[in-house]
Order: structure tokens, then C-alpha cells, then sequence
């Protein structure tokens, strides 16, 4: 239902969709699989979540335009508008903007900012203070189904900026 929704172009719905059945995307694209609630792992076959690519509608074939010429204009175009929105990938230097997903509710996830070479024991202080967390409880940081180490810094574990963490509270 998400990917239909997604191809339509009804992205707010779709991601209500996805939140109300509690999925996760830490990456974004369905195609790199998704979560459920309990961290459950779903690798989503490639031609369920993508547009078929080898067919030809009969007024493309009449006029004979190169499809590929075509789909580099609609990704040109598409990077435009998202960077329009304010959606593009911004460098901004040494600090991280991380959207962390808290196991203990639902609703807003909690956005923190930490420079790049900080640990994910830092970023669980800041995930705490900014949740309204208490210090007695125990807050673990999960990324594609993995348990980071809180002495190494996010990057050197393989996380990828504009990735979602789960914050799983205890």
C-alpha cells in the first residue's frame, strides 16, 4: 500500500502508513528493506518497490526518444525540486543531525545535533536530555538491526547521514 502510495506521489500519507503499522526505513528507500516494531528485519524484493523499467508506452516508441535521456532530465528535475523544499543534502561541516526513533512511544521522533567525531555514548546523553528521559534508565542505540558500541563514534559503525537510529529504552 506504502509503495503505491509512494508512486502516486502521496508521500505524507505513505508515511503515515508506515508509522501507524510501526515500519521503520533507517534509510529512507524501501528498497534497502525495512523494520517492524520489533526490530524484525523485511527485505522488500526490487521489482515490488520499483517502477518497471523496460517498457516503452506507444507514444515514446513513435516519436523515438532515448528513455535514458529522459530519465537523466526526471532525476535532474527531482533533485531540484528537493533541494528547493529544502530537502537536499547539506554539508555543514563537522556536526550530524541524527533522527533517533525512541522504543518506549510513539509519535515524534527526537532530532539531536553532535559533531561527527563524538560517540554514540554522547549521543545518548543528548537523546535523554532532549526526550525528557530519566538518567536511572538504560538507553541502547540500534542501527539496521545492530546494537552500536557506545566508544565509537557513529560513522566508524557504518552509519549514513539522514538514517533513522532506534533508541531502545529500558
Amino acid at each position: 500500500m506504502a509503495v503505491s502510495l509512494v508512486a502516486d506521489g502521496e508521500i505524507e500519507t505513505a508515511q503515515g502508513v508506515l508509522d501507524a503499522a510501526g515500519v521503520t526505513l533507517p534509510s529512507g528507500n524501501m528498497i534497502d528493506g525495512a523494520y517492524d516494531e520489533m526490530g524484525n528485519f523485511y527485505q522488500l524484493p526490487e521489482p515490488v518497490v520499483s517502477d518497471p523499467i523496460n517498457i516503452v508506452s506507444e507514444d515514446e516508441g513513435a516519436k523515438g526518444e532515448n528513455a535514458n535521456d529522459k530519465d537523466h532530465v526526471n532525476e535532474d528535475e527531482a533533485k531540484k525540486r528537493r533541494e528547493e523544499k529544502g530537502k537536499g543534502i547539506l554539508k555543514t561541516g563537522d556536526t550530524i543531525k541524527i533522527k533517533a526513533r525512541l522504543s518506549d512511544r510513539g509519535g515524534q521522533d527526537v532530532v539531536v545535533t553532535m559533531g561527527k567525531d563524538q560517540n554514540v555514548r554522547t549521543m545518548v546523553r543528548q537523546i535523554q536530555e532532549e526526550a525528557g528521559l530519566p538518567d536511572v534508565g538504560k538507553v541502547k542505540i540500534a542501527y539496521l538491526g545492530k546494537v552500536l558500541k557506545e566508544g565509537e563514534t557513529l560513522m566508524a559503525q557504518g552509519w549514513q547521514e539522514g538514517h533513522v537510529v532506534n533508541a531502545l529504552v529500558f
